[in-house]
C-alpha cells in the first residue's frame, strides 16, 4: 500500500515537473517515509524543491508551496488525506483508511507480500567459494549468509537465480600441498581428520617458505616454489596418481563443507569448481581465442597477457555503458596492467579459469552473473570483466558484491600463518552462548527443548549478525554480545516474533480486517501499521543495493515497533480494540514470517 502511494506520489510529480520544463533534475529517493510519529511531516514528504532551487532561482519553501498546490490541482490520491508544506518540504497524510487497506494487503497476500511475481532477469550468483583442503574460516560465514540472504532477496523480487558454489579447488597451492602430502607420507593422520591435516601442511609449507626468505636465501625460495609449480603443472596436464590424490582431496574438503552448509541452512543450484573449467577445455578455448584474435600479448618469459588499459575501467560491468579496447598493441606496454592468462610453463592462472567461467555461463543463457566477494578483490573483478569485453561478452551483465571484512574481537587471522579463526569453532560458539541466553531466560526447560531452542537461536544469531552491518563496511562479530536478547541482534527480533505468535495461539481466532475497521486504534497501532507497509519498500532498497542490510534494519524497527505495543497496549484483554489489535498482530507475525524467510533466520514458538 505504501509502495502504491509512492508510486503514484513519483508519477503526479514527474508530470508537474515536465509541465515546467525541469524534468531533467536529478532527484536522488525523491520521496521519503518520515517517522510516523512526527505528525507534522506527514508519512511521505518530498524534498524536490531543494533539488529546483538553483535551477529555478526561487526559495525551496516558495517552490514546495506551489509544487503542492499542483499536487492538489491533479486530484485527490487515494490514501492521501492532505498535502502540506514546511520548510520546503512537501508532506503527504494519509487518512484513516490506509491502516486497513494495509492489513488486509498483508494478510491476503501472505508470503507473497512485498514479491515481485513477474520474472526480471535471470542471474547466476555465486557466493560462498571457500578452498578446498582447508576448514571454512569466519570470512566464508559472512559470504555464505550474506550471499545466501541476498539471493532470496532478489529471487524474492522476481529475478530467476542459480546458485553456483564455485569452488576454489585448481591452483599452483595444490602442487606445493601434493608435494608436502608425498614429503610427509602420512596417510593415516590424513585418513583420521583429513581437512585439519592438510591444514597443517599447507601451513608447514608457509612456515618453511617463510623461513628461507627471512635467512635470504633466495635460490632456495625459488627452488621450493618450483617444485609446486612442477607438480601442478604435472596435475594439470592429467598426471594420474596426483589426479587420484587431489580427488580424494576434494572429497573430504566436500564432506567438510556439507557439515557446515547444514548447520547454515544453506543449499546451492551448482557446485562447479575451477577444475571443472579445466577440465572440460573451457581454458583451452580462451587462451586459444585470444591469442587467435590478437587480444593476449606473450611477455619475454613466454607467458601470455591480456592488457588492461585504464579507459577500459569505465562502466564495465555495464554492458550499455562499457567500451574496451579490443585489438593489443605491445607498443603500449607502459600504459595498461597486464591479466594474465597463461603462465610461463603454460599452467593456467585464477584469470584464465574465471574467464572460462564467464564463457560456460553466458552459454547457459543468464543475463547478469554476480558475485559475493570481499572488496580487496574489487580491481581484480573490474580487470577480468574488461579482459571478459575483449573477449566478446558483452551483452551480460556483471556485478560484483563486495563487502568488507569480519573478525572477532581478538584480531584478525592468518592461514599460513597458523591463526585461523573457522566457521566450526565460531558456530559452535554462538550455540554454547545460545543456550546460555535460553537457560538463563527461561530455567525450567527440559533439556531437549532447550538444545533445540538454542540451535535456532544460534542460526539466528549468526544469519543476522552478518547481515546487519553495510556489506561494505569491516565488522567485528562478537559472539557474547551477539546472542544477547537486548540491542541490535537476531534473539531479539526472534523474540519479538515469539511473542506476537504466542498472542495468536492464545487467541480463539482472528477477525477479517474488513470487519473490524470501524474499532479504535491509538498512536502505537498506527506506528506499527506504518511499520508493516514499509517492508516491501525495504526489499526494493535492498534490491537497488545488493545489500540485505536495509532489511534487518528493519527488522529491528519493526521488533522495537511492536515491543512498544506490546508493552503499552492490551491485546487479549482490550477492552475496545481486541479484535482489531488481534488483526495488527496477525499482520505482524506475518511479516515477521515472510521476512524470516528471506534471511533464514528460524522463527521459534518458544524462547
Amino acid at each position: 500500500m505504501l509502495q502504491v502511494l509512492r508510486d503514484h506520489i513519483i508519477e503526479d510529480m514527474t508530470a508537474i515537473l515536465e509541465e515546467w520544463e525541469c524534468a531533467e533534475v536529478a532527484t536522488t529517493d525523491p520521496v521519503e517515509i518520515n517517522e510516523y510519529t512526527d505528525e507534522e511531516k506527514g508519512l511521505l514528504a518530498t524534498p524536490v524543491a531543494f533539488q529546483l532551487a538553483s535551477e529555478l532561482g526561487r526559495p525551496p519553501a516558495d517552490i514546495a508551496s506551489d509544487l503542492a498546490e499542483a499536487f492538489r490541482d491533479r486530484g485527490p490520491i487515494e490514501g492521501i488525506d492532505t498535502i502540506e508544506t514546511a520548510g520546503g518540504y512537501i508532506n503527504f497524510h494519509i487518512d484513516e483508511a490506509f491502516t486497513t487497506r494495509t492489513l488486509e494487503q498483508i494478510l491476503e497476500e501472505g508470503s507473497d507480500y512485498g514479491v515481485v511475481e513477474d520474472t526480471v532477469e535471470s542471474a547466476l550468483f555465486e557466493f560462498s567459494s571457500p578452498n578446498i583442503a582447508k576448514p571454512m574460516h569466519i570470512g566464508h560465514l559472512r559470504n555464505t549468509v550474506l550471499g545466501d540472504v541476498l539471493g532470496n532477496v532478489l529471487a524474492a523480487r522476481g529475478y530467476d537465480i542459480v546458485r553456483d558454489n564455485h569452488i576454489g579447488d585448481w591452483g599452483v597451492q595444490f602442487g606445493h600441498l601434493l608435494y608436502e602430502f608425498e614429503q610427509a607420507d602420512d596417510t593415516d593422520r590424513f585418513e583420521e581428520k583429513p581437512i585439519d591435516y592438510l591444514l597443517e601442511l599447507y601451513q608447514r609449507y608457509g612456515r618453511q617458505e617463510a623461513k628461507l626468505e627471512e635467512a635470504g636465501r633466495e635460490d632456495d625460495v625459488e627452488q621450493l616454489r618450483d617444485t609446486g609449480r612442477e607438480y601442478f603443472a604435472a596435475l594439470e596436464s592429467g598426471d594420474a596418481e596426483l589426479r587420484a590424490l587431489w580427488e580424494r582431496f576434494s572429497e573430504a574438503s566436500r564432506n567438510r563443507f556439507d557439515a557446515t552448509y547444514d548447520r547454515l541452512d544453506v543449499d546451492f543450484d551448482t557446485w562447479h569448481g575451477e577444475s571443472f573449467y579445466v577440465t572440460e577445455s573451457w581454458t583451452s578455448q580462451i587462451r586459444e581465442a585470444a591469442i587467435d584474435d590478437g587480444i593476449a600479448v606473450e611477455t619475454e618469459d613466454g607467458a601470455y597477457v591480456i592488457p588492461i588499459y585504464d579507459d577500459d575501467l569505465a562502466d564495465v560491468e555495464d554492458p550499455t555503458q562499457a567500451d574496451v579496447r579490443v585489438a593489443a598493441d605491445p607498443a603500449d606496454s607502459d600504459d595498461y596492467e597486464t591479466f594474465v592468462i597463461t603462465k610461463r610453463d603454460g599452467t593456467t592462472t585464477y584469470g584464465t579459469r574465471d574467464l572460462a567461467t564467464i564463457a560456460y555461463r553466458i552459454e547457459q543463457g543468464y543475463d547478469e552473473l554476480l558475485y559475493v566477494v570481499g572488496s580487496e578483490q574489487r580491481e581484480y573483478f573490474q580487470q577480468l570483466f574488461a579482459a571478459a569485453r575483449k573477449l566478446g561478452y558483452t551483452d551480460v551483465r556483471f556485478t560484483h558484491v563486495d563487502y568488507g571484512l569480519i573478525d572477532l574481537p581478538e584480531g584478525s587471522m592468518s592461514t599460513r600463518a597458523g591463526r585461523l579463526i573457522t566457521a566450526e569453532d565460531v558456530l559452535d560458539q554462538v550455540r554454547e552462548n545460545a543456550r546460555s541466553v535460553v537457560e538463563e531466560n527461561d530455567p525450567t526447560l527440559a533439556d531437549e527443548t532447550a538444545s533445540e531452542i538454542a540451535a535456532g537461536v544460534a542460526l539466528g544469531t549468526v544469519r543476522f549478525e552478518n547481515i546487519a552491518k553495510r556489506r561494505t563496511k569491516n565488522t567485528t562479530f562478537d559472539t557474547e554480545q551477539a546472542t544477547s536478547l537486548e540491542g541490535d541482534t537476531g534473539p531479539y527480533v526472534q523474540y519479538a516474533a515469539t511473542r506476537g505468535l504466542n498472542i495468536l495461539l492464545e487467541a480463539d481466532e482472528i477477525p477479517a480486517p474488513s470487519a473490524v475497521a470501524d474499532q479504535p486504534f491509538n498512536e502505537f497501532d498506527h506506528q506499527l501499521a506504518v511499520e508493516l507497509a514499509r517492508y516491501p519498500l525495504v526489499l526494493e532498497r535492498c534490491e537497488e543495493r545488493y545489500d540485505p542490510a536495509p532489511l534487518a534494519q528493519y527488522l529491528l524497527d519493526l521488533a522495537r515497533t511492536f515491543n512498544k505495543l506490546y508493552h503499552e497496549n492490551r491485546v487479549l484483554d482490550a477492552s475496545q480494540a481486541r479484535d482489531r489489535r488481534l488483526v495488527l498482530v496477525a499482520a505482524t507475525v506475518e511479516v515477521f514470517e515472510t521476512a524470516f524467510e528471506i534471511t533464514g533466520i528460524p522463527m521459534l514458538r518458544k524462547m
